[in-house]
């Protein structure tokens, strides 16, 4: 069963910052990399990658690698070869910059079901507008004969369409970046025939940045339903494939500023395990004195699908489930340290910024901590690896404090009922106070709350107020927008649109003010809450609302 099926229904959620650089994430046009057509075949022109790459925006180059090679996903890309369209030859590692993503397209990615004509009839206009500059498309039919001729033709006469409407500039840039094999599969040698053939490309394969081979997802377009077609009512849509390569830049810039931190502690919990549902793990953090020298505190999940050599679908966990990372207190109680939602058949990758939980784990020493992703009714197993990471990064001020000032609970006429303003002591010396809250909707009851509608969640900090609402929620694309977000694309469900407060296979990201000009001299915050629907409190039954907020007290 699809994950569409009931997408409606279930629950999820998401946490954390992305680190960013100054890389333009998306690598869009913004950087400038499309203003010189001498620039536009590294390979031609012999530019050198350690150079080229920071010129043109993309960040650091990353070196080409020698290997192990492999043939399944998250394993090294080896070098091919394959003759083009144009009389040229493609070399793979003659065009390697080390910071450029390549996706492999073929023309048996369907239309939809029913249709079987290839995606490489039309779209290319909208994925060209829609991708980061520096990709390369490879369009390498796994049909034959003349159905192959006529799609390698079909291809050929879009590709010389859209250049043709471009700057000469522009045109340069993308004709070096836009492979057509007219001897498709059946052409090629070594490891990517079978690979595109029989193995894990046959609907697509992904090169990221890093030479690391990875899977592309689902291009079903919510857009575009389609009635006629049994089981998924949506057409594929070959701009979709610009998802993934925007995907792999995100996760290159927050690698980049990962590896920017200065001798982080890192501790590793889980390291590749396949564990199912939930697991618990005891963890000697540091001591409590160097415990007080970090400022940051980090969260690392990468989630992937238990078999490396099968495509993702079917493979991956197939529901977005709210997922979250706990610490058990001296009482037993468990305390959410981030929160999080898995994807639709898809593997993630999450960094979540929790530095103000951190205040829950300063007394360092042996501590018990839990990774919960799933229902005890469909355990998905998943190949786990989480890790903490503590660093200071000089700024200035540490997380000493966390008080629990508003949960959430079932959204209807009787939400704010009890609801009584806590008085929050704070210290003279405190360097910054900040409301830290992690919030999301779940349920489709009245007008879709609590997951597409747009809640909203006030906050009084000594009378001053702060609003928290979900804009996005109920909007057909809003999770689209999401990508840079550690969102990943493409799964097999509807992550398209908007929720309240969290997209699937996303972080949910906290809401984080400061208020520190708003606390009184008198030594005590005091910080009132109500959930709001329309600006009124919530009549009717309107799902839940998941919900945990601090006041967090830094010195």
């Amino acid at each position: 069963m699809r994950g569409w099926t009931i997408g409606w229904l279930v629950m999820g959620t998401t946490v954390g910052c992305v680190p960013t650089t100054g890389t333009d994430p998306s690598g869009g046009s913004e950087t400038g990399s499309g203003d010189s057509a001498d620039s536009a075949d590294t390979a031609d022109t012999a530019i050198d990658p350690a150079t080229w790459c920071e010129a043109n925006g993309f960040g650091a180059s990353i070196p080409w690698s020698e290997g192990p090679y492999g043939a399944d996903r998250h394993e090294i890309a080896e070098d091919f070869s394959f003759d083009q369209d144009d009389g040229t030859s493609f070399n793979f590692k003659a065009s390697w910059t080390g910071c450029e993503n390549y996706v492999f397209i073929p023309d048996t990615a369907f239309r939809t079901v029913s249709d079987r004509e290839s995606i490489w009839t039309k779209d290319l206009d909208d994925l060209l507008a829609g991708s980061p500059k520096n990709t390369h498309y490879l369009f390498i039919p796994n049909t034959g004969g003349a159905t192959r001729d006529a799609n390698v033709a079909a291809i050929r006469a879009q590709i010389d369409k859209e250049l043709g409407k471009m700057s000469a500039e522009d045109a340069a840039w993308w004709k070096a970046r836009l492979h057509v094999a007219p001897g498709g599969t059946s052409g090629l040698d070594g490891w990517l025939k079978d690979v595109l053939r029989t193995g894990i490309g046959n609907d697509g394969l992904g090169i990221d940045r890093y030479q690391t081979i990875r899977g592309l997802g689902s291009f079903a377009d919510d857009t575009r339903s389609d009635s006629a077609n049994t089981g998924w009512p949506f057409q594929n849509n070959l701009a979709f494939a610009a998802h993934e390569s925007r995907y792999f830049n995100m996760e290159a810039t927050r690698q980049a500023a990962l590896d920017a931190e200065v001798d982080p502690t890192v501790i590793q919990l889980w390291n590749g395990e396949v564990i199912a549902e939930y697991a618990d793990m005891e963890a000697e953090l540091p001591s409590a004195e160097e415990m007080a020298t970090f400022d940051t505190f980090e969260i690392d999940i990468d989630m992937r699908c238990p078999d490396h050599d099968a495509q993702e679908q079917g493979n991956c966990g197939a529901w977005d489930y709210i997922a979250a990372f706990y610490v058990e207190d001296d009482s037993g109680n468990w305390i959410e340290l981030s929160r999080f939602i898995t994807s639709y058949h898809r593997e993630t990758h999450w960094v979540a910024d929790a530095t103000p939980m951190m205040a829950h784990l300063l007394q360092g020493g042996k501590r018990n901590f839990r990774w919960s992703w799933a229902p005890s009714w469909n355990t998905q197993p998943t190949e786990t690896r989480v890790s903490m990471r503590f660093s200071d990064q000089g700024k200035g001020y540490k997380p000493r404090t966390a008080t629990l000032v508003a949960t959430g609970g079932s959204f209807g006429a009787t939400y704010n009922d009890g609801r009584v303003p806590v008085d929050v002591p704070i210290s003279a010396s405190a360097k910054k106070v900040e409301l830290w809250a992690v919030t999301s909707g779940h349920g489709a009851d009245t007008d879709q709350c609590s997951e597409f509608c747009n809640h909203q969640h006030e906050f009084t900090i000594d009378g001053a107020t702060h609003l928290q609402e979900f804009t996005m929620a109920g909007t057909a694309t809003g999770c689209i927008d999401q990508i840079e977000e550690q969102m990943v694309p493409n799964q097999s469900g509807t992550w398209w649109y908007g929720r309240g407060g969290w997209c699937p296979g996303e972080i949910v990201h906290p809401y984080a003010v400061d208020v520190t000009s708003e606390v009184g001299t008198d030594g005590t915050a005091t910080v009132g809450y109500r959930g709001l629907y329309d600006d009124a409190t919530p009549d009717g039954a309107r799902g839940s609302i998941v919900l945990n907020a601090w006041l967090v007290e830094y010195d």
